[in-house]
């Protein structure tokens, strides 16, 4: 029924044979995204495919062997590392370890391949890259100095949105002239130094060698992970958007003795977050923004589009610039409230979808978590 999707390992490159995610770095050492789990699904596998990625497998005719991949990606040391180097959000699709699976060491290897994403969230096509249809790409393993495995080349680009918790997309890739595809589901986890994140990571490792007790563990410890943060989000959105309102918060059996004005409540709700984060995290060594921030910035995002007319893109520095400036000093403590409620909401639901779509692929017939 399950089968674990990191145990098969390319020996030239060292890597699992299955999609990676990761930036080129100019032709040296490719900067790759942490893989938690991978799971591949034996019986069936069409059938976890949604209707868009089945339309997509139908117009190759040729194909007639599909793997079906479910992957989760620990993004923090890739997101770390570009926020280092002040370089956007950006991100190479890389299915060298799952063409190349029997490569020797030293070994050189190249095929052209069509690849398509869709059903996205959180990640959006690039203009060269990767769009909602086919396009072509090569993949390429070659050697450098005699000893190092490269891959490339830097083509198969998507976008990422810097905050956004979850993101989630998937690809089909068909290589050509092979009878072969496989299609991913990608979850992509942005942040998993604050605890609540943390808590979601660790349940995502439970998956293990796929057995049908490691699956229900794991689908038991996300679904736990997940309302414990979005209990957590909860109380932060009604403590804001009560002060916001001008809401008594003085609830519950003790006193509330934290701060009262709006704007305090605000940077006090959010500064709690970063106390739950591990104390040798420090800015230097990982400057991508925790879980705090990326809730202020989208907050601040929230009410710049509003404050915008025409086309721009999703998660625009412009956008967030004008929101920040409206959320000072150029709005009313409701429209402060509604803003910060629909981000709260939105990050809810990006968990709850998480854990609810990890519970419907992986479903064991006759259980229930």
């Amino acid at each position: 029924m399950f089968a674990p999707g990191l145990d098969a390992v390319c020996p030239a490159l060292k890597l699992a044979c299955v999609p990676h995610i990761g930036h080129f770095n100019d032709g040296q050492t490719y900067k790759l995204a942490r893989i938690l789990s991978a799971v591949r699904f034996n019986r069936e596998p069409h059938e976890k495919l949604p209707a868009e990625g089945f339309d997509l497998l139908m117009r190759r005719d040729r194909v007639m062997d599909l793997e079906v991949v479910l992957a989760l990606y620990d993004m923090q040391d890739l997101r770390d590392w570009l926020y280092k180097k002040e370089l956007p959000y950006l991100a190479n699709l890389l299915f060298h370890s799952w063409l190349f699976d029997q490569l020797p060491y030293r070994k050189e290897a190249e095929v052209d391949v069509e690849v398509a994403i869709f059903g996205t969230s959180g990640v959006f096509p690039v203009a060269e890259g990767l769009v909602k249809g086919f396009r072509t790409f090569p993949q390429h393993v070659w050697v450098k100095d005699k000893v190092y495995m490269c891959m490339g080349p830097d083509v198969a680009h998507f976008r990422v949105d810097r905050h956004r918790l979850v993101c989630s997309f998937w690809s089909l890739c068909v290589p050509a002239g092979q009878e072969r595809a496989i299609a991913t589901k990608h979850v992509l986890l942005n942040e998993t130094q604050t605890h609540i994140c943390r808590e979601v990571a660790t349940a995502c490792t439970q998956l293990g060698d796929a057995s049908i007790s490691n699956i229900l563990h794991h689908l038991q410890k996300l679904l736990l992970s997940v309302q414990g943060a979005t209990h957590r989000l909860s109380r932060l959105m009604g403590r804001c958007e009560g002060a916001f309102d001008g809401i008594c918060l003085d609830r519950g059996s003790a006193p509330y003795k934290g701060a009262t004005q709006p704007m305090e409540v605000w940077d006090e709700q959010l500064n709690l977050l970063d106390r739950t984060v591990e104390k040798s995290h420090t800015a230097a060594t990982r400057p991508a923004p925790l879980l705090s921030q990326m809730l202020r910035r989208r907050v601040y995002e929230d009410l710049g589009r509003r404050r915008r007319d025409g086309k721009f893109p999703l998660d625009d520095e412009e956008t967030i610039e004008i929101g920040h400036r409206t959320f000072l000093t150029g709005c009313s403590d409701a429209e402060r409230a509604q803003a910060v409620h629909r981000v709260l909401i939105e990050c809810i639901q990006d968990l709850e979808g998480f854990a609810e779509s990890n519970a419907e692929l992986l479903a064991v017939e006759g259980v229930t978590v």
